[in-house]
């Protein structure tokens, strides 16, 4: 059962778990994207997906052990440039970066490629994020070693980073929280468009008001997040009991 798993395959079942969840939900790219986390009680080696591997295949045994340069300490394949570019930089210099998960799943990408592409306090869904977000402005060619620099400064002190014309990256202390952060924008970014589309104007929460709920919601959704994604770890093993191979 997957709650008999050591600490590091428990972060290889999540890490796999989360892939699937993502290609199922079509919030993958074909093989691009990428999501890593670091290994327990490390602070010099994180787990990846060998570049070229579908999410919809992803299990616990596939991911690499690299370091913060490249260099792969186990597992078979290469990592794929812009992952380690971004990931390592963060990985490394932003300690609470635990996991990091970077996506272009269409509902927040398509706000990130208007001229705004504000979260705006809009919905209760947005409203967990109320000062936690930060916006790159200027696209930038995510094979370029210096991008990394740039997404290090964005989020030294912001969970989520709205990334221009591009999509998302999420950083939290935990696998858990940062997919149930991707999980709850997504769905912030679905109804504000939603909203939108009709062309009428939107009720903004207030600034204050926005960021006193948003600090109780914070508090409460770390117990709910949790129970949310232990949940998907029991459906996840139900249905592909082969994520633990």
């Amino acid at each position: 059962m997957f709650n008999d798993l050591s600490v590091e395959n428990q972060l290889r079942f999540d890490l796999a778990l989360i892939h699937r969840y993502m290609a199922e939900h079509n919030w993958n790219e074909g093989v691009v994207n990428h999501l890593t986390a670091t290994l327990p009680d490390s602070d010099e080696h994180f787990l990846a997906l060998p570049y070229g591997l579908h999410w919809s295949e992803a299990k616990s045994s596939d991911f690499l052990v690299s370091d913060f340069d490249g260099n792969i300490v186990s597992g078979f394949g290469e990592i794929e440039p812009s992952n380690l570019n971004i990931h390592a930089a963060i990985h490394r210099e932003v300690p609470r970066a635990k996991a990091i998960l970077h996506s272009h799943q269409p509902n927040i990408t398509a706000l990130t490629l208007l001229k705004d592409q504000t979260v705006t306090m809009s919905s209760q869904h947005a409203l967990r994020f109320a000062d936690r977000i930060a916006y790159l402005g200027v696209y930038g060619d995510p094979v370029d070693p210096a991008i990394g620099g740039a997404i290090i400064e964005s989020l030294k002190n912001k969970d989520v980073l709205m990334c221009a014309n591009h999509g998302v990256l999420v950083s939290r202390p935990h696998l858990w929280d940062a997919f149930d952060d991707l999980y709850f924008l997504d769905r912030a970014c679905e109804v504000q468009l939603k909203a939108m589309y009709t062309g009428r104007e939107l009720n903004i929460i207030p600034e204050a008001t926005a960021n006193d709920f948003g600090r109780n919601i914070i508090k409460w959704s770390k117990l709910e997040g949790e129970k949310h994604f232990i949940a998907l770890r029991r459906m996840y093993y139900r249905k592909h009991p082969d994520l633990v191979q």
